[in-house]
C-alpha cells in the first residue's frame, strides 16, 4: 500500500486507457506541475523529472512504461540515485527531495531544480533587506513556479536576481516598478532596461533569458523576453559562463555562486 510506503520495486502491468488515478507531485517542497499516475499501489512520474535532475535516462533498472502517450518512471527507483521518495497520503502525493550532498557538483548547471523552500527564500532576502518583503512579497513563490515550469533552478534565478537589484534596493537605471529584476536591457549609462506589466511576467521573461542562455530546449511558454532572439542558444549551461555574457563583470557567475552558497548555508543545505 503507499499510503504505508510499501511499494513494489518492479513496473506495473501494461496500462490501459483510462484506468490509472493521477497524483500529485511535490518535488524538493514545490508542487511540479505535471501530474503522476498510481499503478498497482506504485507512484509513476513523468520522465521529464527524471531527466531533469540528471539520472541517465538509459539506466535499465528504472521501471518504467507508456500510458497516454507519455512514459513514466516508478518514483521508487529514484532511491538508487540519491533521491529521497516518500508518500503524503492526505495531499495523494508522491514527495521527492533530492539529497543535497549529491548535488552540490551540479550547484553550477541552471538548468535542474532549486533546493530551497519558498520560506527559506522569503527569510533570506529579509536578512539582507528587511524591507524587501514589504513590496515584493511574492517574488520567492514566482520564481520557484516559473523556474519549475521551464525547467530552471529557482535557487541560482533568485540569487541573480538578488545580485542585480541589490537584495530588491534596485540602482539607478532599472526602477522597482520596471518590474525588471534581471537588468533585462539594462546596459549602463542610464539606459533604462525593460519593463514588464507585473511582477509574474518580470519573473518569467528573466527564467526565460537563463533559459536561453542555459538549452536550446523549447520554452514551455509563450515567449516574453525582449532579448530572447540575441543569445546564441545553449551557450552557458554554466553558471561560471555567464561572465562576460549576461555582464561584462568576469567576476560575475562567481558572485552568483556566492550568493547560492549562502543562501544554502542559511537554510541549512550546507
Amino acid at each position: 500500500m503507499v499510503a504505508r510506503g510499501r511499494w513494489r520495486r518492479r513496473a506495473g502491468p501494461t496500462p490501459t486507457p483510462g484506468t490509472y488515478p493521477e497524483i500529485s507531485i511535490q518535488l524538493n517542497a514545490a508542487k511540479y506541475p505535471e501530474a503522476g499516475i498510481l499503478v498497482a499501489g506504485n507512484a509513476y512520474i513523468p520522465q521529464d523529472i527524471v531527466d531533469l535532475l540528471g539520472i541517465p535516462l538509459g539506466n535499465t533498472t528504472l521501471p518504467r512504461l507508456r500510458y497516454r502517450n507519455i512514459v513514466y518512471v516508478q518514483a521508487i527507483a529514484l532511491r538508487d540515485f540519491g533521491v529521497a521518495v516518500s508518500w503524503d497520503n492526505r495531499n495523494r502525493a508522491v514527495v521527492l527531495k533530492t539529497i543535497f550532498r549529491n548535488c552540490v557538483g551540479q550547484i553550477d548547471r541552471i538548468l535542474g531544480l532549486g533546493a530551497t523552500s519558498e520560506v527559506q527564500l522569503e527569510l533570506f532576502l529579509k536578512n539582507n533587506n528587511e524591507n524587501a518583503l514589504v513590496t515584493f512579497r511574492d517574488l520567492p513563490r514566482l520564481y520557484r513556479e516559473e523556474g519549475a515550469i521551464e525547467g530552471i533552478n529557482y535557487d541560482i534565478a533568485f540569487c541573480q536576481m538578488c545580485l542585480e537589484t541589490g537584495f530588491l534596493r534596485f540602482g539607478t537605471d532599472v526602477k522597482p516598478e520596471q518590474n525588471n529584476f534581471a537588468g533585462l536591457g539594462a546596459v549602463g549609462g542610464g539606459a533604462v532596461g525593460a519593463t514588464f506589466p507585473d511582477r509574474r511576467t518580470g519573473v518569467r521573461a528573466h527564467i526565460q533569458h537563463l533559459k536561453a542562455y542555459a538549452t536550446t530546449a523549447p520554452l514551455v511558454q509563450p515567449l516574453i523576453d525582449p532579448r530572447f532572439p540575441f543569445v546564441s542558444r545553449g551557450v552557458a549551461p554554466l553558471v561560471s559562463q555567464l561572465a562576460g555574457r549576461w555582464a561584462v563583470d568576469p567576476l560575475y557567475g562567481d558572485k552568483i555562486l556566492a550568493l547560492v552558497r549562502r543562501l544554502y548555508e542559511s537554510a541549512g543545505l550546507f
